[in-house]
This record gives C-alpha cells, sequence and structure tokens, in this order.
C-alpha cells in the first residue's frame, strides 16, 4: 500500500483574503501497489498533536441520536456506559480512553479555536479521537481524524479515498460548525421539510401497554381540545416482536382501519419502527438467523431491550427484499406516511456482513432501501448516526428521549431523562435546517410526573426556540388546563433559534429567537443548576438601541407578580432549579408612542409575526399563522385603545391571520 495523493484547497468566502483565518479541505487516497489484496482498518486523515491542554475545551459530538454532546474542559469526561447500554451509544471500534468526537469536533482555549468536521459520509462512521497528554509538561492533545474502512478489501492497483476533511482555524467555532453543516446538506442532498411535524405521541404515557382504542381516544379528545396539531403517532406496542412488524399484538386488529380512523378524526397517521433491530424470540430471528450481523458465526449483541437483541445484515439480499415488503405493506397497505425509525444503530454495527463494505456504507444500504420503499413519505430517524443519515431522512432525533423526571442518579448522560434530552437540543441547534429537522422529543405537560412546573415550562421554551418537531405525549384527557395553556403557547413553530454562548460549557444557557419584522427578540436565560439563583437578561444586549440606550422587555413566563411582567430595561429575578427567565424584548421607539414587546407564542411570534408598522395612530401587524394570536402592546404616556383603561400600561390585542390594524388615541 501506498501514499498516492494528498489533496489541499482553500475554502469559504474569505478563501482569498490574506488576513482570514485559514480554513481547508483536505482528502486522502490510498492505493494497494502490492501483488495481492489487502484489507484496511482506516485513513488517519490527520494523526499529531495540538497545544490544548486540560484546562482548554472540546466539542465533542456523540456517535448517534442519544449519545451525549457538548463542550467539555479536555480532562473532563461524560460518565462511562454500561456494558449493557455500549453497543446502543458508542461505536464499538473507536479507541477507549480518550475522547472520541463523530462527524466533527472543535477545541477552543488558549491557544485559539480549532474546528474540524467531515463533509461526506455516505462511506465511513467518520471520528476524531482526541486524547489528553498525561505529561503536565507537555500540556497538549494528541488529534486522529480517521475515516474507518473497517477491514474491507483492497484489490491490487484500486485505491480508495478519504472523506473531505475541513479545517477551519481562528473563527468562532459557531461559525465554522454552521458551515460545516451547510457543507455537509449541500454535498449530501440533505432533505430539509418546508415545516416541522406537531403532534401527539403515545410513548410516554402508555408505552408499550397501548392499544388502538387508546391512540383513538386521544385523538377524539385532541379535536375536543382544539390545539393546532397535524400528527398523531402510534410508538411502539402494536407489533408482537421487534422485527415482526406486521404481526399485531393484542389491542391492534388492522392497522389499516386505526389509521383511517386517526386521518377521520382530522390527524396525519405517524407509525414507530425500529427496522434493522431485531428481538431474539422474534419469528425473523428464528427463521431466519443468516439475515443477522454476525461475528464468530453468532449474532452480534445490539444491545439491551426484550432479551437479547439483533441486527440485521442489510446488505443481505434477501433482506433488502424484505425491508421493500415490510414498508410497502407500511405505506401503501396500511397507508402510513410518517414514519418514525428507532434504533437505527443497529445496521452499522461492528460484524460479518454478506457484503464486503464498510459500516456506513451498510448502514445507508438500509436507508436507502427505506427511502426507496417509501417514497416520499416523512422519516423521523432516532438513535441514529447522525451525519450518514443525512439526505435519507427529513428530521433526526437529536438527544437521548425525554422521561417524566429530571434524571436517575447512577444513569449514564445517554440514557432517557429531560436533563439528558436538553444537554444534546442545545449542541445540535447548528444542524437544524441544514441537515434535517430537529426532533428535541416530546413535551410532558401534565402534572402527573416527577417534573416541576420549572422544568416542564423550561422545555416548553426550549422547544418554542430552537423550532424543532413540536409533540406532545401525554394522554391528553389528563392535562390540565395550565398544561394544556403551555402546550398552546409553543405552537406554531418557528422557523429556527440560535444558541447563543454555544462551546462555551456543557449547558448553554441563552437561546434567542429573531422576528425579523421588527427586530424583537425572544430571549430564553435558562438556570440549569440544581440550585434557584438569580438570572439577568438585558435588551441592549439583544436589540439595537437609538442614542438613548432605551429598551422594553416582557416576561413570557412571569412569576407570581403579573404585574411587574412589562420591564424598561433589564429584567432580574431568581429562578428555580431547571427553569427559565424568558423575556421578549424590542427597541424603545425615539417617540414615545404604543410599541409591540411581546406575545403568548413563547417564541415571541418569530417566525408568524410578518409586519409590524406604526402610522398616524394606527398599529398595523400581519400574522401569517392559522390561528389568532394574543399580543402585549406597551402604551406609554397617555396612549390608550378604545378598550383599554386609562391605568393600563400594556394593551393587550388579539390579531387574526392577515393583517390587522388597531387604531390609538391620546
Amino acid at each position: 500500500m501506498s501514499l498516492s495523493a494528498v489533496d489541499v484547497g482553500s475554502v469559504g468566502p474569505d478563501a482569498d483574503d490574506a488576513d482570514a483565518p485559514a480554513a481547508v479541505d483536505v482528502t486522502v487516497a490510498v492505493e494497494n501497489c502490492s501483488t495481492g489484496p489487502i484489507r484496511l482498518d482506516a485513513i488517519d486523515v490527520l494523526d499529531g498533536t495540538t497545544p490544548f491542554g486540560p484546562a482548554d475545551r472540546a466539542f465533542v459530538h456523540g456517535y448517534q441520536s442519544w449519545t451525549p454532546t457538548a463542550t467539555l474542559r479536555l480532562d473532563e469526561s461524560f460518565p462511562e456506559e454500561k456494558p449493557a447500554h455500549r453497543p446502543q451509544m458508542v461505536d464499538l471500534d473507536a479507541p477507549r480512553g480518550g475522547k472520541t468526537s463523530h462527524a466533527l469536533t472543535a477545541l477552543s482555549g488558549a491557544p485559539g479555536q480549532l474546528t474540524l468536521g467531515f463533509l461526506e459520509h455516505d462511506a465511513y462512521l467518520t471520528r476524531f479521537d482526541l486524547d489528553l497528554r498525561t505529561d503536565p509538561a507537555r500540556g497538549d492533545t494528541s488529534l486522529a481524524a480517521v475515516c474507518p474502512l473497517d477491514g474491507v478489501e483492497l484489490a491490487p492497483g484500486d485505491s480508495r479515498e478519504s472523506a473531505p476533511l475541513r479545517i477551519d482555524a481562528g473563527r468562532p467555532i459557531s461559525d465554522a460548525l454552521t458551515d460545516i453543516a451547510d457543507a455537509v446538506g449541500d454535498r449530501m442532498d440533505a432533505r430539509v421539510p418546508g415545516s416541522v411535524p406537531t403532534g401527539w405521541c403515545s410513548w410516554y404515557h402508555y408505552f408499550t401497554d397501548v392499544t388502538a382504542d387508546d391512540v383513538r381516544e386521544n385523538a377524539a379528545d385532541l379535536d375536543d381540545w382544539g390545539v393546532d396539531v397535524d400528527l398523531v403517532q402510534i410508538d411502539d406496542g402494536y407489533e408482537t416482536a421487534f422485527g415482526d412488524w406486521r404481526t399485531l399484538a393484542e389491542g391492534f386488529e388492522s392497522m389499516a382501519v386505526l389509521r383511517d380512523d386517526v386521518a377521520s378524526a382530522g390527524y396525519e397517521p405517524g407509525l414507530w419502527l425500529a427496522p434493522f433491530y431485531v428481538q431474539a424470540d422474534s419469528a425473523l430471528a428464528t427463521e431466519h438467523p443468516e439475515w443477522l450481523v454476525t461475528e464468530g458465526d453468532e449474532p452480534v449483541d445490539a444491545g439491551a431491550r426484550h432479551g437479547p437483541m439483533y441486527a440485521l445484515d442489510t446488505t443481505h439480499p434477501e433482506v433488502t427484499a424484505w425491508i421493500e415488503d415490510t414498508f410497502r405493506t407500511i405505506v401503501d397497505e396500511w397507508g402510513f406516511e410518517y414514519l418514525k425509525l428507532d434504533f437505527l444503530y443497529a445496521a452499522a454495527l461492528p460484524g460479518d456482513r454478506h457484503a464486503d463494505v464498510t459500516r456506513a456504507e451498510a448502514y445507508r444500504r438500509g436507508l436507502e432501501t427505506v427511502r426507496d420503499a417509501v417514497g416520499d413519505a416523512f422519516v423521523l430517524g432516532c438513535g441514529a448516526p447522525g451525519f450518514p443519515s443525512v439526505g435519507l431522512v427529513d428530521a433526526m432525533r437529536v438527544g437521548p428521549d425525554t422521561a417524566p423526571y429530571w434524571r436517575r442518579e447512577g444513569d449514564s448522560a445517554s440514557q432517557p431523562a429531560h436533563e439528558n434530552a436538553v444537554r444534546n437540543v442545545l449542541n445540535r441547534q447548528f444542524c437544524h435546517r441544514r441537515l434535517w429537522a430537529n426532533d428535541p422529543d416530546c413535551q410532558l405537560v401534565r402534572e402527573t410526573t416527577e417534573l416541576t412546573a420549572a422544568e416542564r415550562a423550561s422545555f416548553a421554551a426550549l422547544v418554542a426556540l430552537t423550532g424543532g418537531s413540536n409533540l406532545l405525549s401525554d394522554a391528553v384527557g389528563e392535562i390540565d388546563e395550565a398544561g394544556r395553556r403551555l402546550f398552546e403557547r409553543t405552537l406554531p413553530p418557528v422557523e429556527d433559534g440560535r444558541v447563543d454562548d454555544f462551546a462555551d460549557r456543557e449547558f448553554p444557557e441563552r437561546v434567542v429567537c429573531e422576528r425579523d419584522a421588527d427586530d424583537a427578540v425572544a430571549v430564553a436565560a435558562f438556570n440549569w443548576s440544581d440550585e434557584a439563583r438569580r438570572v439577568r437578561v438585558d435588551p441592549t444586549a439583544y436589540v439595537a438601541t437609538d442614542d438613548s440606550g432605551s429598551s422594553l422587555a416582557w416576561e413570557a413566563l412571569p412569576s407570581s407578580d403579573e404585574s411587574a411582567r412589562l420591564h424598561s430595561g433589564p429584567v432580574e429575578r431568581e429562578i428555580d432549579p431547571h427553569g427559565c427567565l424568558l423575556v421578549h424584548c424590542v427597541s424603545a421607539p425615539a417617540e414615545s408612542r404604543p410599541t409591540l414587546v411581546g406575545t403568548d407564542h413563547l417564541a415571541n411570534g418569530a417566525s408568524q409575526v410578518t409586519g409590524v408598522d406604526w402610522a398616524d395612530g394606527t398599529l398595523s401587524v400581519t400574522l401569517d399563522a392559522d390561528e389568532p394570536m394574543t399580543l402585549y402592546v406597551a402604551t406609554p404616556g397617555a396612549w390608550r385603545t378604545s378598550e383599554s383603561s386609562a391605568a393600563d400600561a400594556l394593551a393587550r390585542l388579539t390579531v387574526t391571520p392577515g393583517t390587522n390594524e388597531f387604531e390609538f388615541r391620546r
């Protein structure tokens, strides 16, 4: 084997600017110059040391949806995964002992900022291996950028090329990662839907005990409620076993009839399944052991679930036919066109397969078979290696499962918990609308969980301001008025939001959603600590002001003192553990006149309020939405509407779809 080519090229809009930070793309090719075939472990595109030490930070991107993703100090690590969970949560071929970041990574600290990311993911489960040197005198970190070849054979004279690696030095990490995600999306033809799903999912109330009647009852309760959502998704529990997706469990008689009942209630029917994850006692595993990924003639362990679990060999031609038949049944015969595909990592587990391909190629082959079978049906990936899924999924779960509790002591950072979901949603926001639509997982707003009111509200704010999928997963009939109101205030979804302090800490604390119509913003300042603490939002840090520096702020999640919701200037108060100070901000106009400050929508109607204008005593507001929205307008001095009293400093107005005009007098 010999190194035949290293291609390096400058990239980015500033590539010709000598003063701009350097960004280059590097591709390495290898050729087998011997007379016999060889098997390759990997192409190491980079393998060296960096000047970053223990107190510096690394952005570590998780292997799959549930794997923790965050910025840590180089001398910090996530808790070790339990052996039973390792096949699910980690790349089993990655080295143990150091840090592994998948697809991309970033280093920051005293030496500066360095961001690296592979730009194509159809052939390799790319990774970055980071190892902090134990010698304090050296104070550096080794870094390898790896394209694993998983032992595939290279014939004499054949060559293999790495994925392009982008190296971006000096720029802010958030900007560099955003550019890498844009490049990946362009190269891999990302599917980004025009709108994200909203609706209800059966999982977090019924779990596997769900029945068809439960689904019908909740669809009817949604209709009685009148909340503006699109989807009713049936989760795990309808099938007899993982692998036997077309054999129905007790409580389900006909999926086609159930699908029609959901559609007749006015909702898009959705269905969950885990096509590559196989129960050991399923009919599929019993009848077709040759369809499984193996090692030493035994099925590989795919991680715990219902007893032993195995992985489908997606390169086997009979498996390809089975996948096609299964999904044609689900889409063409049963009629489902929204599909949540779970435990997808199983197709990428190490092991022996029918075809001599990399694990990424095997994974992509399985997903491509699904996509070909379902056409333009909406596909949500979950438990999935993210970047290798680009172009084949419409949405991607970006964190672990939520749960009816904040955390469970002793669990790893990949396990179901509200805290674990929050971590990844914050740290994978740069993927949203570049690679897919982000799915933060379901809101739980009922009072009968272990979640506090502050925790329910903070997750609602996070979902509302980041703009991903927005599903509810409580028994609808058990949600009280406060829970319903909280969920309603997160609808409809906005386009996007940004994490302001991304790459500074494990749990970023500021999320901002901007309204272009009048340069207003919604700012969520979170207290992720386990103790109450004072939190402050200064609107002038987020909105432009005139020479007076004046701004207005409205608390969207106020304390019990409702009269203190409108502020002129900074907002500061004590926030409960895991809670949120949510403030809608706008610059104060030079003239004293009514000004739109906030909305009932937690994200300040950022994508729905598309026009705001003031002229001759009339406030005009244009709403691009299907339902009315409540606005809050500051009325300084003697300005009032015909409905407001002289004591009102804040007018509450209802806007309907289209252009609305409100006359004020003084």
